[in-house]
């Protein structure tokens, strides 16, 4: 990124260069529980989990759901503390919630679902994406979701979301993910190209970066892990869903602009331009005086 785009990045979205310094620890950059990745799908939550240490959270737990751990822990970041997900679930020192990467639709990972919103704190961030979003759609009436919580659905997911078809969802992605966010009462995003971010009242945020690299397998993931972990950090849902759409886009340009990309871009290629990012809009930040842009 040149400096006039880090400048916009800087005015754009703020939340991306405010971090505490000085006498700080582990504890200080919250802790992210990830539950999802059933058998055969042991790789999402990994993606997740990477996206959200390098997007500078300060702890990150895997809840795969499976009834033993697949893997005793991750070779390339061993900083991921695995477990169960029936074990996550309970555990109560969590600043933040991603639910669904990977989490399949068995009965087994139906009742996990169903226990994590039974035990939802209410004033906790949660993102839901992913296989959790086919399995709320059967819950729809059942469900209480607030200003606290998002989903992340692509299109397919969103027409599941609203009873609709894949047509319907592509022919007004606006007013789609409006009726989302209305209906679940909470906020929504609709992936894709322009991507529609959407609050619980309705107002739309179109995103400008990103291209057709993103069409493969995990960037979804690293989405969710990215937004986990601002949320983790303490940003406010409106900061961390913009703002992580937003870079996630912007690595996927940075990659094409060094011919890493669109053709095989691969969502692990993500992550370390995702932090070099954010290390960049904070470095400038602090050259020029954050105050001056609040």
């Amino acid at each position: 990124m040149n400096e006039e785009q880090l400048l916009q990045a800087i005015t754009h979205y703020p939340a991306l260069y405010q971090r505490k310094s000085g006498n700080t620890h582990k504890g200080t950059f919250g802790t992210l529980g990830i539950v999802g990745s059933s058998e055969g799908m042991s790789g999402a939550i990994v993606l997740a989990g990477k996206s959200a240490l390098k997007a500078g959270c300060g702890k990150v737990f895997l809840g795969f759901a499976q009834s033993q751990l697949p893997i005793p822990f991750i070779d390339s970041a061993p900083e991921l503390m695995l477990k169960t997900a029936q074990a996550l679930i309970n555990q109560q020192d969590i600043s933040a919630w991603a639910i669904g990467c990977g989490l399949g639709l068995s009965a087994n990972s139906e009742e996990i679902l169903s226990i994590a919103l039974a035990q939802r704190n209410e004033n906790r961030p949660y993102v839901f994406d992913a296989d959790a979003l086919v399995l709320m759609a059967k819950l729809k009436s059942e469900l209480s979701l607030n200003q606290h919580c998002v989903l992340t659905p692509h299109p397919k997911e969103a027409s599941i979301l609203l009873n609709c078809t894949l047509n319907d969802i592509q022919n007004n992605r606006e007013e789609a993910a409006k009726e989302i966010a209305k209906i679940y009462h909470c906020w929504a995003i609709i992936k894709g190209q322009h991507t529609v971010v959407t609050s619980p009242k309705g107002e739309i945020t179109i995103n400008t970066t990103g291209n057709s690299g993103l069409s493969t397998a995990g960037s979804g993931d690293v989405l969710t892990g990215i937004m986990g972990s601002f949320l983790a950090q303490g940003m406010t849902m409106a900061d961390a869903v913009r703002s992580a759409v937003w870079i996630h886009g912007m690595s996927a340009d940075i990659l094409v602009k060094k011919g890493i990309g669109p053709i095989g871009l691969t969502a692990s290629e993500l992550i370390d331009t995702i932090r070099n990012i954010r290390n960049q809009i904070w470095t400038l930040s602090q050259q020029h005086n954050a105050n001056y842009f609040e």
